[in-house]
């Protein structure tokens, strides 16, 4: 699913907004992934000490000590608490090896995608969370901002 936002296309089809402190999205993390480093990045892709605020459009990426195909959970800073959430998988050097290695990657990224909704709903009270796709702006300067750290987001982790 696309959505149009002033002229600016923009693949809503994965990921969640979410309300919540990150240790609280940290957590979340920690109940979906096995052995994992976080590691954070600034809205420029350059690569961010720990001590580092993070600003609007800086990530966190967790990701598996596992090969191939490590699973990853990244977390973008928004506006106001907003946190962008996606999962996804690292391809494996030279593709899946069928179509239904491709259909169970999607699947299990959509899982941890449902458990970490879950998590942050059931036991952490987490109340403003919602599907990428379903998110409405409070205020339509924002919405544009809001949509392009989504957007480049999601062209630069997800797999």
């Amino acid at each position: 699913m696309s959505d149009n936002w002033d002229n600016k296309k923009l693949d809503t089809s994965a990921g969640i907004i979410v309300e919540a402190s990150l240790d609280l999205l940290r957590k979340a993390a920690k109940k979906i992934l096995y052995e994992f480093s976080e590691v954070r990045y600034s809205i420029d892709g350059e690569e961010k000490s720990s001590e580092e605020e993070l600003m609007i459009g800086d990530s966190v990426v967790f990701e598996e000590h596992i090969t191939p195909g490590p699973a990853q959970v990244v977390i973008t800073k928004l506006i106001r608490g907003l946190w962008y959430i996606i999962s996804t998988s690292e391809m494996p050097q030279g593709g899946y090896g069928s179509g239904r290695d491709a259909m169970r990657a999607a699947e299990a990224e959509e899982k941890r995608e449902r458990m970490i909704k879950e998590f942050l709903m059931k036991e952490a009270g987490v109340k403003k969370i919602e599907d990428v796709c379903d998110w409405k702006p409070e205020l339509r300067t924002e919405a544009a901002d809001v949509l392009n750290i989504i957007n480049t987001t999601s062209r630069r982790y997800a797999h």
